[in-house]
């Protein structure tokens, strides 16, 4: 038997690790080449090692500074930047249109399935996962008309129960400071499950968050991290035991109760003006949605319209109080034109054109998801903004960088609501305000916009008509270091109240 020496197995081993290091170097370099000099995407501008390697898109999506991140690089490298390897983020109006709408001859291009992590179940309904055009249609069809402006005008006396009552827990509770982003969750989340379910969390009522509310926030940061996770696979599934075991959990607990809640709901048998009822007359049908497609739809429902809308409301009352001169302008206004509270309705709460122009300020600064929901081009690729993008690139308008750019907006970091008035000051004419679509554009847009805008627009009047602000002195930086899980992390957000006295 002949024996090898073991000094020159350590040596041919050490020789196998070399060739094996050196072709992984060559591979590795090779692939930098490719990505930096030879890639169609090459041409765009942005930091090299972001084009090299998705890892600082993913780093900084997990540390929640991504939406401030893309602005800053936009600020640099101007209104097209490459994020990754094959992803690039734009900041022009005409993107909007070719990346969002349905253009006439072209295919529509398809959600990116790593936005999200879709629901155990497999099946999704409307929300941000990728879903066939004729299944979206579909579904979206039997929830369509429960969000028109009719059906928003039928909903009227929900959402007025509901700020009713706001105003007068705030009556009770002024005399010290209050967490006024705390109060708006407990209006938006007790109006949503009225609205979908046919029953609120009684948050106005006890003062205090729903456990079912409480999860929403971990549910949305787990679907968000645990999708993000799939950008790196083989190790997908050590990152996914990474990501806080108690997000994991609070997703499988606000998918229960909101299956719990369903159920009730659905054992009503007296018809009423809520999101739920016209999927109810098709239900489980080929023209209907299927149980699970309602469950899921109503799971999206449910965050999408409660947190979005409160999240506004504190980003619009913090410029408020920052700036008192448009605070003072937009009060004037709302007292001026109702002689009582009973006046203020859905009729004629869109009168104040000053408020009108406040909210749109508001959502250019502090859009309701600062982030983009990501689309891929088709595999023969497409032209956006008048650049040829190659086939299966991830594509998105960055609302936050958009809004925040220089090349869209004179004075860009300031409030000023005149910006959106129908003849703007003459500094402002020039002001891109195409690019601000908050609720997104095209067949894929925003189900609940009318409603949010009719909340919004309810609850600040009623607000600006009862109380003075003040905020409060440990707020005042309360807009730094705000971190981005798709949706804005707030801190407490407090404020003094000094209700209005009228002779």
């Amino acid at each position: 038997m002949t024996v090898i020496d073991p000094l020159k197995q350590a040596a041919l081993a050490m020789s196998y690790l070399q060739l094996l290091a050196t072709a992984a170097l060559v591979f590795c370099s090779s692939v930098a080449f490719y990505r930096l000099y030879i890639h169609p995407l090459s041409k765009h501008p942005g930091p090299r090692l972001w084009a090299l390697t998705r890892i600082p898109m993913a780093y900084n999506g997990y540390t929640g500074y991504l939406p401030y991140r893309i602005a800053e690089l936009h600020d640099k490298y101007g209104p097209i930047v490459r994020l990754a390897p094959d992803e690039v983020s734009f900041i022009t109006a005409s993107a909007w249109g070719d990346i969002y709408m349905k253009q006439p001859g072209k295919p529509q291009l398809g959600k990116n399935p790593y936005d999200f992590l879709p629901p155990a179940s497999g099946v999704v309904g409307l929300g941000p996962w990728p879903i066939p055009d004729d299944v979206h249609n579909r579904i979206r069809r039997n929830f369509s008309s429960a969000f028109s402006e009719k059906s928003v005008r039928e909903q009227e006396p929900i959402l007025q129960k509901y700020i009713s009552q706001l105003v007068s827990k705030l009556h009770e509770n002024c005399a010290q400071p209050v967490n006024i982003l705390q109060w708006y969750n407990f209006t938006t989340f007790d109006v949503i499950g009225d609205l979908t379910f046919g029953e609120s969390f009684a948050c106005l009522e006890t003062s205090t968050l729903h456990a079912w509310v409480l999860d929403v926030f971990e549910f949305v940061a787990a679907a968000f991290m645990l999708g993000l996770t799939q950008y790196f696979w083989p190790l997908t599934p050590i990152l996914m035991a990474m990501v806080p075991r108690n997000f994991r959990e609070a997703a499988s607990r606000h998918t229960t109760m909101t299956k719990e809640k369903l159920d009730r709901r659905l054992g009503y048998t007296e018809s009423r003006p809520d999101f739920v009822e016209p999927a109810l007359k098709l239900l489980d049908t080929p023209n209907g949605v299927s149980y699970q497609e309602l469950l899921e739809t109503v799971v999206a429902l449910m965050v999408g319209g409660s947190e979005s809308t409160a999240s506004v409301l504190s980003g619009l009352t913090y410029h408020l109080l920052r700036n008192p001169p448009v605070m003072a302008k937009l009060t004037d206004a709302i007292r001026t034109s109702y002689k009582s509270p009973d006046e203020i309705n859905l009729t004629n709460v869109s009168n104040v054109t000053y408020l009108v122009a406040v909210l749109n300020e508001a959502l250019r600064l502090f859009p309701p998801v600062p982030g983009a929901l990501r689309r891929i081009t088709p595999p023969e690729g497409c032209t956006i903004s008048g650049h040829f993008i190659p086939g299966d690139t991830k594509v998105a308008v960055d609302l936050y960088a958009a809004g925040h750019s220089a090349l869209n907006f004179t004075r860009p970091k300031e409030f000023i609501p005149e910006r959106w008035l129908a003849d703007p000051p003459l500094e402002f004419k020039g002001d891109n305000r195409k690019v601000c679509q908050s609720f997104s554009a095209g067949p894929r847009n925003c189900l609940g916009q009318n409603l949010a805008h009719a909340e919004m627009r309810l609850i600040m009047t009623n607000l600006l008509w009862e109380f003075d602000f003040e905020l409060a002195e440990e707020s005042k930086s309360w807009l730094k270091g705000l971190k981005v899980i798709t949706f804005i992390e707030k801190r407490p957000l407090m404020v003094k109240l000094t209700p209005v006295v009228r002779t």
